[in-house]
């Protein structure tokens, strides 16, 4: 399978879009398939990267971290058309998205697209919301997300905020799984533990994020004096970098927590299990996350999360506990103190559901959708029935792999021209 994937974020810039696209490449090349990068220039990169291509891009001028591509269809087209592109893959509403749905329409073949970003968690980054309206976000993801032929939803959460926008076709709920670490040695834990003034009697709180407003920061260091009354050999570690930093930095000094609260900036790719697996436990106030993978990295390396209570996290907790869902953000210090006391606990539940979060789970359940689309795409080609077949919103309910062969017809709404 040829599977093409257009992004405006890709690594090495840091986000949530960029590495659950490194995953769904790697584990469908280590499957066998071949997948193509079409994303924006970075400055950073250098040299030749394997099935990646890059295009001019500018800074998006709002957000200076995040880029905004100016291609030419012609050579994006020509190079699809060379590599045999099955499946165009979209994972951004902006200018490569655009080239994305322009290839799939001009090669007749599928248009998956994932919806990553709950936009109106972000509009205070637009002249302090005043530039893009709710009603502009709508209406804009609208007319992105019915040039699609299946959308996908990284939670239930994001699904029903696209329904609300009057989505037309059909929407599914995947959310992207993360490799399982391997364990890391107790020398290598103890050694990050010691770079960063952790003593091994102390209990490390870490969160780590791109440090901005929507990531709720502030809300976990002005609840750590509380939690310092429960548990006083308690630490706060901060990991990330981004436009917050420093007057987080400055709410850290006027609450007299600067030896209890660690600021060790942007965490290399190729370490952050270490930070994850030397902590005790994870923590995010964010309500702003359409997932949040750093809830699933850590939840593979076996750290407890406390979080506030999402429909993408409550589903896991049916599954098995896994630290502490918040409904109000008051709740956060008696939450430390309930995971700190239980830790045994979610030693062993923590296990079931390694899988569920997995990369391997994620690429099961897309690989099942790639082929499905396909196959449905080259029968619409064939059928002169073509311009009157319909994906049911029934394709929802195809999720568990082993459900698929049976769930194919009852997918399919064939309707002739005329029907009610």
């Amino acid at each position: 399978m040829n599977i093409a994937i257009f992004t405006d974020t890709y690594f090495p810039q840091v986000s949530g879009v960029a590495t659950s696209i490194q995953t769904l490449k790697e584990t469908f090349e280590e499957n066998g398939h071949n997948v193509y990068i079409f994303t924006t220039s970075d400055p950073k990169v250098t040299g030749v990267e394997h099935n990646v291509f890059r295009y001019e891009s500018v800074p998006f001028i709002f957000f200076k971290d995040r880029r905004v591509a100016v291609p030419f269809f012609g050579a994006i087209y020509r190079k699809c058309r060379e590599l045999k592109i099955d499946v165009v893959h979209t994972q951004t509403e902006f200018s490569m998205g655009l080239m994305g749905v322009s290839v799939s329409k001009y090669m007749r073949i599928p248009l998956i697209h994932t919806y990553h970003t709950w936009y109106e968690k972000y509009l205070h980054y637009l002249l302090n919301g005043k530039l893009i309206s709710r009603k502009t976000v709508v209406q804009l993801s609208k007319i992105f997300c019915d040039q699609a032929d299946l959308v996908i939803s990284p939670s239930k959460q994001m699904k029903e905020v696209l329904v609300d926008y009057q989505i037309r076709k059909p929407i599914h709920v995947l959310a992207t799984g993360v490799k399982v670490p391997k364990k890391i040695d107790s020398d290598t834990l103890a050694s990050v533990r010691e770079r960063w003034g952790i003593h091994p009697d102390e209990y490390l709180l870490l969160s780590i994020n791109r440090i901005a407003e929507e990531k709720n920061l502030i809300a976990i260091i002005k609840q750590l004096p509380s939690v310092l009354t429960h548990i006083p050999n308690v630490k706060l570690m901060l990991a990330g970098d981004g436009p917050q930093l420093e007057e987080l930095k400055e709410l850290t000094a006027e609450l007299g927590l600067e030896d209890k609260i660690i600021f060790p900036g942007f965490v290399d790719h190729d370490h952050v299990n270490e930070f994850y697996q030397a902590a005790d436990v994870y923590v995010n106030l964010s309500t702003s996350e359409t997932q949040g993978l750093t809830f699933i990295e850590a939840i593979t390396n076996h750290l407890p999360v406390i979080a506030m209570k999402t429909p993408y996290l409550a589903s896991l907790e049916e599954t098995a506990p896994f630290g502490h869902l918040l409904d109000e953000v008051a709740d956060f210090p008696q939450a430390v103190v309930k995971v700190h006391k239980e830790k045994d606990i979610y030693d062993k539940s923590l296990d079931e559901l390694i899988y569920e979060v997995s990369a391997d789970a994620f690429y099961e359940d897309l690989y099942h959708i790639y082929e499905f689309m396909i196959e449905e795409k080259t029968e619409n080609k064939r059928s002169f029935l073509s311009s009157s077949m319909h994906l049911s919103t029934t394709f929802d309910e195809l999720y568990k792999p082993l459900k698929w062969p049976k769930k194919y017809l009852s997918a399919l709404n064939i309707r002739r021209k005329g029907d009610e």
